[in-house]
């Protein structure tokens, strides 16, 4: 899988250089730095030097680059790189190059962390922090019964959620947001019109509860016969991605959402 991961500030200094395995040498991030740093023609996020392939990404004044020599899943390394951004906004608030060095220490731990051996752990942002902190040091009591929960928490089924949450007042809020594509041409004729959508969630929920909704999904109201003839209301949704927490195999079945939502706010999914 991961082989090494290096963080880059965009004058291609190293400002974190971790190796998970002995195939790769730590001279290995100068070639980076030299054939896509200080190249401007790259515009790739993905290159591959002899054997060696470069999974990169920009954020804020950073590159995150995930190195492997094997035929490693593409999506699953670029959304692990995604990962270590949303970890590091949660630990520091922003991301960035003064965020990295002044926690770097605390960034090595995380990263040892959610990799083992190249492959990828568990990269909840809720379930590191009952373990890994930046806070006042716990009394032995504390600690134990914090280690009781984490391995429930790491283990269990849901690893995304502590299963003692407590709210005096339970609230889910759900946003959608829509950005719409339309391509015309000279004549006015659509060439391409299609709608990316996002559902952004904040749950507020005591316990571990289940929550369930549904969409006008054309595909769902399509089976039923009642419904064939009023497909004008129907939207055909397409290219879903689903938080973790969701049920594949009940949206497969009949089209329904159905999860635990972690605690606060989350993507739920994408289409």
């Amino acid at each position: 899988m991961i082989s090494a991961l290096f963080i880059y500030n965009q004058k291609g200094e190293v400002l974190i250089s971790r190796l998970y395995r002995q195939d790769l040498k730590r001279s290995i991030a100068d070639i980076f730095r030299i054939q896509v740093i200080s190249n401007t023609d790259v515009r790739s996020p993905i290159i591959t030097l002899g054997s060696t392939s470069f999974f990169h990404v920009r954020h804020e004044n950073l590159y995150i680059v995930a190195l492997t020599k094997w035929n490693a899943n593409a999506a699953l390394i670029f959304e692990f790189c995604y990962r270590v951004i949303n970890i590091g906004r949660s630990y520091f608030g922003k991301f960035d190059e003064e965020a990295v060095k002044a926690n770097f220490v605390l960034i090595y731990e995380l990263l040892d962390e959610v990799l083992d051996f190249g492959y990828p752990q568990n990269s909840e942002a809720d379930t590191l922090k009952m373990y890994i902190t930046t806070e006042s040091v716990k009394s032995e009591r504390a600690i134990k019964e914090d280690s009781a929960k984490i391995t429930i928490q790491a283990t269990g089924a849901t690893s995304w959620r502590r299963s003692d949450v407590k709210y005096r007042k339970n609230e889910a809020f759900i946003d959608v947001i829509e950005s719409v594509n339309l391509l015309l041409s000279a004549q006015g004729n659509v060439l391409r019109a299609d709608v990316a959508g996002q559902i952004m969630m904040r749950a507020y929920l005591t316990g571990t509860p289940e929550c369930k909704f549904g969409l006008n999904d054309k595909v769902l109201l399509e089976k039923d016969p009642t419904n064939r003839r009023k497909t004008s209301n129907t939207v055909e949704i397409d290219d879903c991605q689903f938080h973790q927490c969701v049920k594949l195999g009940k949206f497969d079945s009949d089209r329904t959402i159905s999860f635990i939502p972690p605690d606060g706010e989350f993507e739920l999914m994408r289409y």
